[in-house]
């Protein structure tokens, strides 16, 4: 589905989420390991883009990049960093009280 649509609250926007990721950071599956060896990982809830889809930004910084793809050097400020984004439906994510760590 295009486009965002109006969030029906099961994960709001900007609420904190553990979501389905792969543990290495690669946001495909081809490129990555086999799904069932993905972890939970801390992220965010963007937008809900459809009847059960979430927008969600992943928020690990070993995965953070700078603006042109590369690795950030050690010290990098957060508001230079961009963290990969992934879609996912309600069976892979669950709702992540702040400051929550697994």
């Amino acid at each position: 589905m295009t486009g965002d649509t109006e969030n029906d609250g099961r994960f709001p926007d900007d609420s904190p989420v553990w979501v389905w990721y792969p543990p290495d950071g690669h946001a495909t599956i081809a490129a990555g390991p086999p799904r069932h060896q993905w972890a939970w990982l801390p992220g965010s809830i963007l937008s809900q883009c459809g009847p059960d889809e979430w927008h969600i930004v992943i928020e690990v910084r070993e995965f953070a990049t700078l603006a042109d793809g590369t690795v950030p050097p050690a010290g990098t400020p957060e508001a230079d960093l961009y963290y990969p984004a992934c879609f996912r439906d309600a069976s892979e994510i669950q709702p992540r009280a702040p400051g929550d760590a697994r």
